[in-house]
């Protein structure tokens, strides 16, 4: 007897629609073993004729694992943090799993309704990229539950979770470096979110390679971003004003950008610039920006890897699962500098 058109497909009808037993149907679906390649992209198909989608909230009353996991963001007009979200997004699906997004706004009491949601939603495991340091207390109880957390490009001290970060103090060396080749001895170090360690490895890594230079450090680390520009332009009308600016991130880098074209100061003529983080219109500037490209989408994908790694090993603790990773990042080199060829220097740091 087929079924009726009007009805919400069942596991049952997927199974006799591709010619499988009901737990070859289940194991596809939750991403179980001992089903072969081509019964796999069977089941998957006639899921798809058919519509089929399981029952999330059946699933949890049953005492089963959830298939969702749990991506908060600080940000989403942040194209870093976007990208990051779309990663996870695709990579997850690919696996089974739907993504419950929130975003922040690096608001205390949003992040913290938001990681209250993901608890009663029961989600297999969270993503986030951290904005407060009072996320500690919620995310170690559901580490106390057993639930895998893993924090993506800043970390919290002293949480048991996996940590996704890039090579923040290599990068900033590069382009430090790379801006002292140019005879630069004055140059800037700009930004503002300074309480993240991602940050501070980047603030570091520009003091390490200003050192090593025989040259003296000059950090600007402002409250927020609205505060780049009355700051920056203090600097630049001092009696000694830096040469070269060294931009500690993306949102940053456009105020300075905005700054310097408002007052009419030329780059790289009148002052140079890099910044870390590259973005997708910087070639296309007046003065293409030279930058640290740091993988927003590879940062997303480790982060999912070691989650569903992480869930699949059904342990309290990462035992079989690295539960650290640090991805290289990469200079591109563009004419902000005072360069006219355009090389890609990449860290040499690699994956732990």
């Amino acid at each position: 007897m087929s079924r009726k058109s009007s009805s919400v497909p069942t596991i049952a009808d997927v199974a006799r629609e591709c010619g499988v037993g009901s737990m070859t149907v289940s194991r596809v679906v939750n991403g179980g073993r001992y089903v072969s390649p081509a019964t796999a992209k069977r089941v998957r198909a006639a899921i798809a004729r058919l519509g089929y989608e399981p029952n999330e909230a059946a699933r949890i009353l049953k005492g089963q694992a959830s298939r969702t996991i749990g991506l908060i963001l600080p940000d989403l007009g942040d194209p870093f943090f976007s990208a990051c979200a779309h990663a996870v997004q695709l990579l997850a699906a690919r696996h089974g799993y739907r993504t419950l997004l929130s975003v922040c706004e690096g608001n205390v009491e949003t992040e913290l309704e938001e990681l209250a949601v993901m608890k009663a939603r029961k989600v297999a495991g969270i993503l986030v990229i951290p904005s407060n340091k009072e996320s500690i207390e919620p995310l170690a109880t559901l580490r106390a539950r057993g639930v895998p957390v893993v924090m993506l490009d800043r970390t919290l001290p002293g949480l048991d979770a996996g940590e996704v970060m890039v090579d923040n103090a290599g990068g900033a060396q590069k382009a430090v470096n790379h801006l002292v080749q140019h005879g630069h001895r004055k140059i800037l170090c700009i930004g503002y979110n300074s309480r993240f360690n991602s940050i501070g490895q980047r603030i570091a890594g520009y003091e390490s390679a200003m050192t090593a230079a025989g040259l003296v450090p000059q950090v600007l680390a402002v409250e927020d971003d609205s505060s780049v520009g009355p700051q920056l332009l203090q600097c630049l009308r001092s009696s000694k004003p830096p040469t070269a600016i060294f931009s500690l991130n993306n949102v940053t880098t456009t105020q300075v950008l905005h700054l310097l074209q408002r007052e009419n100061i030329q780059i790289p003529g009148d002052v140079a610039l890099i910044g870390f983080d590259d973005f997708e219109l910087a070639s296309l500037l007046a003065v293409p920006l030279t930058a640290v490209n740091q993988p927003a989408g590879e940062l997303g994908r480790s982060g999912t890897r070691m989650l569903l790694d992480w869930i699949r090993t059904g342990t309290q603790e990462m035992r079989s699962v690295d539960d650290r990773v640090v991805l290289p990042v990469e200079l591109v080199i563009r004419r902000s500098c005072g360069c006219d060829a355009p090389p890609r220097i990449r860290s040499s740091r690699q994956d732990n």
